[in-house]
């Protein structure tokens, strides 16, 4: 027996034309590159790919120094693994300042000063 749902969704057809990377990059896809060169820049000298974003002028090209600028910004993602989220806390989240033998810094509240 088929499920009888309140409300469907038709999906159009996908346009040929909506994969086109050879197709002019856009002014989001230029600022995009432009926040990219910039954290680039954070990078040791030796990690910076040395490529002029102002000489790329296809989504293709776009879409490669992004990826390989990604990669320098996040080695861990690189593999193309993606990585399962953990379940657990790390080592560093089960720290807390009174088991580590350190006095909590809270402060009191500005009316139990006033008291």
């Amino acid at each position: 027996m088929a499920k009888e749902y309140a409300l469907t969704v038709e999906v159009p057809e996908i346009e040929e034309t909506a994969y086109d990377h050879d197709r002019p990059i856009s002014s989001l896809i230029r600022t995009q590159l432009q926040h990219l060169q910039a954290a680039e820049h954070l990078l040791p000298k030796k990690d910076h790919t040395h490529i002029n974003i102002n000489r790329l002028h296809t989504e293709r090209e776009a879409s490669e120094y992004i990826q390989k600028v990604t990669s320098k910004l996040h080695p861990e993602g690189a593999a193309g693994k993606p990585k399962a989220a953990s379940r657990g806390k790390s080592k560093a989240g089960k720290k807390s300042g009174k088991a580590s033998g350190r006095k909590s810094l809270r402060t009191k509240s500005v009316a139990t000063k006033r008291k």
